[in-house]
């Protein structure tokens, strides 16, 4: 958000009521979500930032339906980490 600030010159407090009008004229969740086919192909994704300090790594995994678009799962955490995919996946 600071990087948008920035760029466009106004407060936080200014961005952030923009957000929420944008938030509220989108269509509710459940009306824009593409149901799931048996032939849908899933691609894993990763990156990794680090939180206030480079020793303090974080991974962000996602999975993606190649059809749609649309991240079916993900896992924030650190590398160390052994998530069970089944459960995340079950969500």
């Amino acid at each position: 958000m600071r990087g948008v600030q920035r760029a466009l010159g106004v407060k936080r407090h200014t961005l952030a009521l923009w957000l929420l009008e944008l938030i509220a004229r989108l269509p509710a969740f459940r009306t824009s979500v593409e149901p799931a086919r048996s032939d849908d192909v899933l691609e894993l994704d990763e990156l990794w930032s680090f939180v206030g300090k480079r020793q303090q790594k974080r991974w962000l995994w996602v999975a993606l339906c190649r059809r749609t678009r649309q991240i079916v799962a993900f896992i924030i955490g650190d590398r160390s980490a052994k998530p069970s995919v089944e459960a995340s996946l079950s969500k």
